[in-house]
């Protein structure tokens, strides 16, 4: 039995949908959900008094950058990438906030378990948005198309908060669903259908597309096409022709298809200058005990260890795969006691040639110990249980990156939302 449409809604659309369902007997319907203005409106959803507000998220207290900006502050021209200077002259009551990857990426894991239950079939494309083939499971409700897209809109609402809005984009490829999301924020719906999709973005800017980046969009603009309709009227390689014409059609990869991961990495850049070797080692050894927190949990191990500095760089490796911060620290320590340099603000560390961790090392104790340790911090937060030698220094702590270039370590090794 079909599920019916939610009161309330207007059936033209959902017949329009059946329509849009029955001429594209042959695509696919592709669905992408992009939540709207992210991490200004979790900020806003957890403090009602920024509701309405300018609010402007910088990456920590004291940054010069506004890495994200609320549908409020977006109307007086503050975007990402903007300095805090620019963001103040166009916005004087701009309001900025640090940013809580953590807070960010809790309601992102709270979306995930909710689309499921609407298509098995989904990508997590970054942590605020997501694509869902719905080809199959669409017949299963009176509406179509069109249901599930306003049920999920429903969800979002209710399971994430009042304050929380996304913009639906429904058509017959990835590339085109995703460009239609985009055409009506905040808290949209846009279809893009076989028989219109080129007339109705004919007038879309060419970087407005997916894969159109800055070297591409430069040079569009340097033979004059500025819109989708001007660059289809050029002879372009057919790697941008595909794009402009909009014949890309890539399947969704969803977490059972996503690639183990090929490396552990963490960088971060400083508020100052580290001007002595203590401060430092010390941070060195703080991102190793984060990278290496991280491998433990994936059950990997490494053998390739990579430092960089600035303009250092140290690599090394060695025969028997490790997980242990003291070893890869003590290694990288000696590479940069070749050349110590002093006076940097960016630190990396890399840890590759990654396997399975399936032997058994003679240092029992200290295996034990790592294990008791990462008991603690999984249970209490990293850094609850950390090393003698970080005493007295403002810890470093991870963060979820807005693209989420490390899915599987967040999807698939052992601690899969969708599977949880």
């Amino acid at each position: 039995m079909k599920r019916s449409l939610p009161a309330g809604r207007d059936p033209l659309f959902s017949g329009f949908f059946t329509t849009f369902r029955m001429t594209s007997f042959m695509q696919k319907t592709i669905l992408h959900l992009d939540m709207n203005s992210y991490f200004a409106t979790c900020e806003q959803q957890a403090n009602p008094y920024l509701r309405g507000k300018s609010v402007g998220i910088v990456k920590a207290k004291g940054r010069g950058a506004i890495i994200a900006a609320s549908v409020e502050a977006k109307k007086f021209g503050v975007k990402t990438g903007c300095t805090v200077w620019e963001a103040k002259a166009l916005c004087p009551q701009i309001i900025l906030v640090p940013s809580d990857m953590d807070k960010y990426f809790s309601l992102t894991k709270k979306l995930m378990t909710l689309v499921q239950k609407y298509s098995p079939t989904i990508e997590i494309f970054s942590i605020d948005e997501l694509f869902m083939d719905i080809t199959d499971v669409q017949s299963l409700y009176a509406g179509g198309a069109l249901e599930i897209a306003l049920r999920l809109k429903q969800d979002v609402h209710i399971e994430l908060g009042e304050w929380m809005r996304a913009s639906i984009g429904i058509s017959f490829t990835k590339l085109l669903a995703k460009l239609a999301s985009e055409m009506q924020k905040p808290n949209g719906l846009t279809f893009l259908t076989p028989e219109d999709y080129l007339q109705r973005t004919e007038y879309l800017a060419v970087e407005e597309v997916c894969g159109i980046g800055f070297a591409r969009t430069r040079d569009l603009h340097s033979r004059g096409a500025f819109t989708l309709g001007q660059a289809r009227l050029l002879e372009l390689p057919t790697e941008i022709a595909d794009l402009v014409w909009l014949r890309i059609n890539e399947s969704l990869k969803t977490i059972a298809e996503l690639d183990p991961a090929k490396s552990v990495s963490r960088t971060y850049t400083t508020f100052k200058v580290l001007s002595a070797k203590d401060e430092v080692l010390s941070l060195v050894r703080n991102l190793i005990e984060e990278a290496t927190a991280k491998l433990r949990e994936m059950n990997m191990v490494g053998r390739t260890f990579c430092l960089s500095l600035d303009n250092f760089w140290a690599r090394k490796t060695i025969n028997s795969p490790t997980d242990d911060p003291l070893i890869i620290y003590d290694l990288l320590v000696k590479e940069y006691e070749k050349n110590p340099v002093i006076r940097i603000r960016k630190a990396g560390i890399w840890i590759t040639n990654l396997m399975l961790s399936n032997q058994c090392t003679v240092f029992n104790r200290r295996e034990d110990l790592l294990k008791a340790t990462d008991r603690v911090n999984q249970k209490f937060g990293l850094f609850t249980v950390y090393p003698a030698s970080l005493l007295g220094n403002v810890l470093i702590r991870p963060e979820v990156t807005g693209f989420l270039g490390d899915k599987w370590y967040h999807f698939s090794s052992g601690k899969n939302i969708l599977r949880s």
